[in-house]
């Protein structure tokens, strides 16, 4: 015979407190006072209750699901044992589900073609058909799409943003201080004597990466003789090779390459090997962003460390525990310090 579940009123007399009372526990409700919640969480803790989700839809509007936007498009479909998700989108995706276990929430991942807006926008009113979201995080680059920022709030889904460019405080803002950072790489290398540094920057329609490149170009312009190659790149570990390739065969070549990302700077770092080149010896390279990759390279990546998976969790928390609230109410910037990682891969250059 199943065991029978435990009801709210086997909860409510295990806490000593009233049913209204847990099921306004369960429901959020923001007048229970904090001794009675723990109570009540404690009970349903010692008695393993488990919520009637479909009853909760029914009575307060939640679904327990929140959303992780994507913007792979047709790429999705080639990726295999070689060509796989960007760590970025597993780092976020591993904050978002710490979040969600912990709060019995689902989370359901899309991917949204953000090169089309019409055709981003019927897939998302598909989605939302299909599944009715507490709330969204936004990947960029659809972070920073008026179209999907406009779409959402039409709909009144509320939704974070990691790491936006613009329209900073539309929707919960996940942020660092790009610009800083790019000031510190550029401070970090001027200091060790480069006056010859490469650049290779992310896609145009990521925004945050801007900063990194103005940051840089800033620290550079204090002193005369420094010069910076910008190339374009699109964070992937295939671009900062092709990329490095290029800016390491020209004549006079940079003595460092920063790249926008660390899966691009994994990438310089075998272009350096496949030239015979040391690193850091012959070339000094940074990275951003503390994935995953910078720390399981040798020489180990210098790299801007970005909790992005202590960033996302925080995401859906702020989003669970805004759920009900108006679009325009929860929208804010929260900012999180960011830490330079200094490694093996920088030092004075050669001579």
């Amino acid at each position: 015979m199943a065991p029978i579940r435990p009801t709210i009123i086997d909860i409510a007399q295990h806490a000593g407190v009233s049913f209204k009372t847990v099921s306004r526990v369960l429901n959020n409700h923001p007048k229970v006072g904090e001794e009675y919640r723990r109570k009540v969480e404690a009970s349903m803790e010692a008695l393993n209750f488990k919520p009637n989700r479909a009853a909760q839809l029914l009575r307060g509007g939640k679904s327990f699901v929140l959303g992780l936007l994507v913007s792979y498009g047709q790429y999705i479909q080639q990726l295999d044992e070689t060509n796989r998700l960007a760590s970025y989108t597993t780092d976020v995706m591993t904050g978002m589900m710490q979040a969600c276990q912990t709060k019995s929430y689902h989370l359901v991942v899309e991917n949204i073609d953000s090169s089309d807006p019409e055709a981003g926008l019927a897939w998302l009113a598909n989605c939302m058909d299909d599944v009715s979201f507490d709330g969204l995080v936004l990947m960029p680059p659809l972070c920073d799409l008026p179209w999907m920022l406009d779409a959402l709030e039409a709909a009144g889904v509320n939704f974070a943003r990691m790491n936006p460019g613009t329209q900073l405080g539309r929707g919960i803002c996940m942020v660092i201080d790009n610009y800083s950072a790019g000031q510190r790489i550029g401070d970090l290398l001027l200091g060790h004597g480069h006056r010859h540094i490469g650049y290779i920057s992310g896609p145009p329609e990521h925004q945050a990466h801007t900063p990194r490149k103005l940051g840089l170009l800033d620290a550079a312009a204090e002193i005369p003789t420094a010069r910076v190659d910008v190339v374009p790149g699109d964070f992937t570990f295939a671009t900062g090779l092709a990329r490095a390739r290029d800016l390491l065969t020209r004549d006079p070549r940079p003595t460092a390459i920063f790249a926008a990302n660390d899966e691009m700077a994994a990438g310089v770092l075998a272009a350096a090997m496949e030239l015979g080149m040391a690193v850091p010896q012959d070339l000094s390279i940074v990275g951003f962003g503390g994935l995953l990759i910078s720390q399981t390279t040798w020489p180990r990546i210098t790299t801007v460390h970005q909790p992005t998976i202590r960033m996302a969790r925080m995401a859906a928390d702020e989003l669970i525990a805004g759920f009900g609230k108006p679009v325009e109410e929860i929208g804010r910037v929260i900012e999180i310090d960011f830490e330079l990682k200094q490694r093996q891969s920088v030092a004075d250059p050669a001579g």
